[in-house]
């Protein structure tokens, strides 16, 4: 597969650069013949140009990682770091960041478009509107008839109201003396409870 996130992108620079960190590491790390990794190479060079990288940044990325592999420094000071993270908005991010150089602190970013908030969807008006005061209408769904009602308190509240009314039959409503005294055509309470959610 030749598509990573390209270049020109949005994105944190470690993040564009994870595919080839871990292409250049493999081919590092791997006990391959000189030819061997040439041939590892030219398979990575056309995924640089696919995805609008420039040459010299995949080249610095591969003497990096050669010259960590070779001076056998795995830890590469990371052992006592503490890592948190950022959500990348745009480069200018880096200027807080970059305070945390000098420091054990390690950062790692997040991006904005990932895939978990593209596929979420998103949350509908509806729960504003709950929490709002005002006029409400309840349905019954077996006999089509409608209790319109006002309150000054929140819809859910006063929805939460009648499903306790019905439920410890309390005489406040005349939604619930309807429900309960026509409850041979709605059953049981549980059943009663299920329709009106």
């Amino acid at each position: 597969m030749d598509t990573t996130i390209n270049f020109l992108l949005n994105h944190p620079m470690e993040h564009k650069l994870a595919t080839y960190r871990y292409h250049i590491t493999r081919m590092h790390s791997l006990p391959l013949t000189l030819e061997q990794k040439q041939t590892e190479w030219t398979l990575i060079q056309p995924i640089e140009q696919n995805n609008n990288f420039l040459r010299k940044i995949i080249l610095n990325l591969n003497q990096k990682i050669k010259h960590k592999k070779s001076s056998q420094d795995e830890n590469y000071g990371d052992k006592n770091k503490i890592w948190t993270t950022f959500t990348y908005y745009s480069p200018k991010i880096r200027k807080i960041t970059n305070l945390f150089k000098q420091t054990k602190i390690g950062i790692a970013f997040k991006s904005t478009n990932t895939i978990q908030q593209l596929m979420k969807q998103k949350q509908t008006s509806n729960t504003q509107e709950i929490n709002k005061s005002g006029i409400y209408k309840l349905k019954s769904n077996t006999c089509q008839m409608a209790y319109v009602g006002h309150t000054s308190r929140s819809l859910r509240q006063r929805y939460q109201e009648q499903i306790r009314y019905i439920k410890y039959n309390k005489p406040q409503s005349a939604y619930k003396q309807h429900i309960l005294n026509n409850r041979h055509e709605y059953g049981p309470i549980d059943k009663i409870m299920s329709l009106l959610k």
